[in-house]
């Protein structure tokens, strides 16, 4: 792929449509050369979507700094983008900085980013408190925000009347994340029209359409579902999609690599799924080895498979 002429420079809109041709075709390393000359004067819309392909190639600090230009040149959008570079840098109070301006100019996602930086800042009180005022004033994205949290601290009965609101105030999300905790509760087959619905905008909606569909004996349909949401970037289509191929399918090959794409991409249950297969094919070490991840991030089931295996093998 040619290299943009120094003569297309001042064409700004072509040199980013190009860049996005290739950032659409997954080909970040060439839209990034095409990004750079689109912003070599400053141009907003240029530089954000070169943070956008630095941060798809995990260049994160030179993510941080471009989406930081993007920002100061107009561009709102960027505030989130930077808030989740900073995120992977471990930059917390700055993150936390750009959640608020994310906010502040009216992104709904914001408030996720900003609940993520206060409960790693220790400051998880805080973020129930800003969640709760904000709540209260009829935001909805904070309200869903404060269900998230409340629901993780065992406060079940308050997390459903939040998640509900914010769902009647029209919260897409929301509506998907009532649907999934609907399944979780009830497995009622008759939830497939919304999880289909919030499967769209929440990925663990998908994850639950998958089980619904297994349970009625529509394999092939799961897989579709969660090869799309894998295809989308979507972790939590991983686990489940390893658990398919090996379950259903009886495909270790293809479960093994599921796996290791939910590990690349963070979730730590994976882990525990690899160990399985891995101590099925014969693999101690490596079993141990990844029942050891786990159980180290708290998977308490992990912990105990390690347990045992390491008892067998003294």
């Amino acid at each position: 792929m040619p290299a943009p002429r120094d003569d297309d420079a001042l064409d700004v809109d072509a040199l980013v449509d190009r860049g996005c041709e290739l950032a659409e075709l997954g080909d970040h390393e060439e839209a990034v050369r095409w990004f750079r000359r689109a912003a070599v004067h400053g141009d907003a819309v240029a530089l954000f979507d070169l943070g956008n392909s630095l941060s798809a190639l995990g260049r994160w600090a030179e993510a941080a700094a471009v989406h930081q230009q993007a920002a100061d040149a107009g561009e709102d959008d960027a505030w989130l983008n930077l808030a989740h570079d900073l995120r992977q840098l471990g930059r917390w109070p700055e993150s936390e900085r750009a959640a608020r301006q994310a906010i502040e100019r009216g992104d709904p996602n914001g408030w996720a980013a900003l609940g993520e930086a206060l409960r790693a800042l220790g400051r998880a009180a805080e973020a129930e408190r800003t969640f709760r005022a904000a709540a209260a004033r009829g935001n909805a994205p904070a309200a869903l925000e404060l269900a998230y949290d409340l629901r993780e601290s065992g406060r079940e009965l308050e997390a459903w009347h939040w998640v509900q609101v914010a769902a009647d105030a029209g919260d897409d999300v929301a509506a998907a994340t009532l649907a999934c905790w609907r399944w979780d509760e009830t497995r009622d087959p008759a939830l497939e029209p919304q999880l289909r619905a919030g499967a769209r905008v929440y990925e663990h909606a998908r994850t639950s359409l998958s089980h619904l569909l297994r349970s009625t004996d529509r394999v092939e349909e799961a897989r579709s579902v969660l090869e799309e949401g894998a295809l989308r970037g979507e972790v939590a289509s991983w686990l489940p999609l390893g658990n398919l191929y090996r379950d259903e399918l009886d495909d270790d090959v293809a479960a093994e690599a599921a796996y290791r794409a939910g590990i690349e991409g963070g979730d730590l249950h994976s882990h525990h799924n690899l160990g399985v297969l891995l101590l099925d094919a014969g693999d101690v070490d490596g079993a141990i080895e990844h029942f050891s991840i786990a159980a180290a991030g708290g998977d308490d089931l992990a912990a105990r498979v390690l347990r045992e295996v390491l008892a067998e093998e003294d």
